[in-house]
């Protein structure tokens, strides 16, 4: 989860008196899941695996679970990590449809995961992202219009293209995954 209960209570003061740690929990792991979900990508340091078509004519992969601490497989390639995710081969990339596995380990120690010998990296733009969704959820359980009488209630979406509300869109937008 992209942030703590005891971080969230901190920002809810004696509001947060009125929800369980169950609920407050729930909450936290629902908005940090909409956040994977719209950056496409998730945030957790930890060994991934990803698949990839080799490409002859382009030199750089983009891996998505960025930043990336080491490769795994294949070791006996010669390339360069660069910023971001991106893998450099000077002499490009076996052409073929989905040839290349790579295994590495990649993403950010999480806020509730951090020891004294690997402290918190998570980028704190992406746990206040979380902390201001969390709020807005609790505040707001997703209901955009309701009616007493017949009771009829319509739940508010993201937008069609499945945009978080936009102060949360302008924090997460440079961990957006820029890859299909």
């Amino acid at each position: 989860m992209l942030t703590t209960i005891h971080r969230l209570k901190g920002l809810l003061g004696s509001l947060a008196d009125t929800w369980e740690d169950d609920m407050l929990t729930l909450q936290i792991a629902s908005a940090s899941s909409a956040i994977e979900n719209r950056c496409k990508r998730h945030f957790k340091k930890q060994l991934y695996s990803e698949r990839i078509s080799g490409d002859a004519t382009s030199k750089y992969i983009n891996l998505r679970n960025y930043p990336i601490h080491n490769i795994e497989s294949p070791s006996d390639w010669d390339f360069e990590v660069l910023d971001e995710g991106r893998l450099y081969r000077a002499n490009g990339w076996h052409a073929g449809e989905h040839n290349i596995l790579i295994r590495y380990v990649g993403g950010y120690v999480l806020p509730g995961d951090e020891t004294e010998s690997e402290p918190r990296t998570l980028p704190e733009p992406l746990e206040l992202a979380c902390l201001l969704l969390t709020q807005l959820m609790l505040r707001d359980p997703g209901i955009r219009s309701e009616r007493v009488g017949n009771i009829n209630v319509t739940y508010a979406d993201t937008d069609s293209e499945g945009r978080l509300p936009s102060a949360v869109e302008s924090l997460i937008s440079p961990y957006v995954g820029r890859w299909v």
